[in-house]
């Protein structure tokens, strides 16, 4: 939708279906264009509609952490309106479930999510404490695997 209105120096970041790792974080590099759009504010989830592969996106999701984000086509917006769960916890949880989205993925060279996929997805919602603690714990788990991961790296770039 927005690929003809890339620039180089643009003051917003466009999330398209390469913006988001493997591992459900936002890429350091995007493409930018100079238009805000309200798709998107902090705190968004954007979550993968469409892949291409084998389906290992598919669904997987990443926290927008400021407002100078853009939303593009074959990417949704999940925008929590209570403050009945922790946006981190609900990141992981989806994150976590990969094999559901997977699963759901329609189409044959490229898998698709449907809106009713997606709201048929059940979340536990433990107390809101608990699913912060949750969300600490599993982050921290994260950033120590990233750690070792490029400590791994380095010693390969030793050799």
């Amino acid at each position: 939708l927005y690929e003809t209105l890339i620039v180089e120096n643009g003051d917003f970041k466009l999330i398209s279906l390469n913006s988001i790792d493997i591992d459900g974080n936002l890429k350091n590099t995007m493409k930018r264009v100079n238009f805000y759009d309200n798709s998107l504010k902090q705190d968004d989830i954007v979550m993968v509609l469409s892949d291409v592969a084998h389906g290992d996106f598919l669904g997987l999701c990443a926290v927008i952490p400021s407002n100078d984000y853009v939303l593009n086509q074959r990417m949704g917006r999940l925008r929590i309106r209570n403050d009945c769960i922790n946006i981190l916890f609900l990141r992981l949880y989806i994150n976590a479930n990969q094999k559901y989205f997977k699963m759901q993925g329609q189409g044959s060279s490229q898998l698709n999510l449907s809106k009713k996929a997606i709201e048929d997805f059940e979340i536990p919602l433990p107390p809101l404490n608990e699913q912060a603690a949750i969300a600490n714990i599993l982050s921290d788990v994260d950033n120590e695997i990233i750690s070792l991961k490029n400590k791994k790296r380095q010693f390969e770039n030793i050799k």
